[in-house]
């Protein structure tokens, strides 16, 4: 049953667009809040261990972060929709957390690989029958947009046959996209440690490819490049001493200095090859307009209320392209810091900075999934750049996940054959 519900919750956690669109707002009101009953449950029965993971050093930058966001209600423009975003906040972290008190790590880990999966089998088949109905196209079940809605309130346009970009059962090519760059990571860490079968990384590793070439998402690709640099690193901290880690510190450094100073230069291209046009697919324009409002409210911000609410002002109809409604600033750090201002940044600096040097020097450690935080990690940072998700559902699950359960491991000075140490160490 532990398994069951580890499950349903993760599916639940990054599908949850796409359930919305079959069971509707009140059927998946219903089952999240089932999710998070179990969850308290859990939490409850397993205090101990919930003191154990939580009442540690490590969780303080991820507990300043939710008090700054319950504080912001006292000078919220909304401060009922701030509360609501606060238990909202709150009830996903404890689902997150209720997982890692239900179970060890590796085997969430591999029923988080099983979930990313299953997802992306659903998604396939879900296109697949979307592009052989007569209308080739499928809008939600519960939600009326008319018969001339645009394209991107559909669950699906069917367009698996024509060479588009499919959407998946998320109804969204990026976030499809996304997960299996999830999918990647994890099932090539669990192989890398001998965790996983090749008979099942395989052919688990073509189809997270197969879906990245379905819905070519740029913001993932980009991800995907920012892992493959975090992994490069981590491995050349592993097979280094100290001296050796400051250099590629430095050489890392300087690279994410040049193509930052080059990017002027290769936007255009790299824009085009990605498919997006020079305003970042209307993300400028958007970026613009969260810059009025943060110009408004420089120091506190307005409140916090993750994805916006479109009855609250200020946030109804303020981006509106195409007839769609937009209901994010398509930048978590930019979301954060007009909603929290500079409270909001720095804590979410704070748990940053404490997770990604956690992370990392969980990396150096020679061991099965050490490195895998810090992949991770990688990917919700970067994808933050160009979309939201880090404040909801399963993004957010992921960053409390990672804030809880990655140690703060001494500093290793091994030789990369001390595995029985490292193995100790990292236990």
């Amino acid at each position: 049953m532990t398994d069951a519900y580890a499950f349903l919750a993760l599916f639940s956690l990054w599908d949850g667009d796409g359930l919305r669109d079959l069971l509707s707002w009140w059927g998946f009101g219903a089952l999240s809040a089932f999710l998070l009953v179990v969850g308290v449950v859990v939490l409850v029965r397993h205090r101990r261990r919930l003191k154990e993971l939580v009442l540690t050093v490590d969780t303080l930058p991820l507990a300043a972060f939710l008090a700054v966001c319950l504080i912001s209600a006292t000078w919220s423009a909304y401060a009922s929709a701030t509360l609501i975003a606060c238990a909202i906040q709150i009830g996903t972290a404890a689902v997150g957390t209720a997982l890692l008190v239900l179970m060890p790590a590796r085997r969430l880990v591999r029923i988080f690989a099983l979930m990313l999966h299953v997802h992306l089998v659903l998604a396939l088949l879900f296109e697949v029958v979307v592009a052989l109905l007569p209308t080739h196209q499928l809008a939600p079940f519960w939600t009326d947009y008319g018969s001339n809605a645009p394209g991107a309130y559909y669950w699906s346009q069917g367009l698996l046959f024509t060479g588009g970009r499919i959407q998946g059962i998320v109804g969204n090519a990026n976030l499809t996209c996304f997960i299996a760059l999830l999918g990647l990571v994890t099932v090539l860490s669990l192989a890398a440690g001998r965790l996983l079968r090749l008979r099942f990384a395989v052919p688990a590793a073509l189809l997270d490819l197969l879906m990245v070439a379905l819905t070519r998402s740029g913001t993932v690709i980009v991800a995907g490049l920012a892992v493959l640099a975090a992994g490069l690193v981590a491995l050349g901290y592993r097979r280094s001493h100290r001296r050796g880690r400051v250099v590629v510190t430095v050489v890392a450094a300087v690279v994410v200095a040049l193509v930052a100073f080059s990017s002027s230069r290769l936007s255009g291209p790299v824009l085009a090859l990605l498919g997006k046009g020079d305003d970042l697919t209307g993300r400028l324009e958007i970026w613009r307009i969260v810059g009025g409002l943060v110009e408004q409210r420089p120091v506190l911000g307005w409140g916090w209320i993750s994805y916006w609410a479109p009855w609250v002002a200020p946030y109804d109809r303020l981006v509106v392209r195409g007839g769609v409604q937009y209901l994010q600033a398509h930048n978590a750090y930019l979301d954060i810091q007009m909603q929290l201002g500079i409270p909001g940044l720095l804590a979410l600096a704070a748990l940053i900075g404490s997770l990604a040097y956690r992370s990392l020097r969980l990396a150096v450690v020679p061991a099965p999934l050490t490195v895998l935080p810090l992949l991770l990690l990688t990917t919700l940072l970067t994808q933050a750049l160009a979309e939201s998700r880090l404040l909801i559902e399963g993004n957010w699950a992921l960053l409390v996940m990672l804030s809880v359960a990655v140690p703060w491991v001494p500093v290793v000075r091994l030789a990369p054959e001390d595995g029985a140490r490292a193995e100790a160490v990292a236990a």
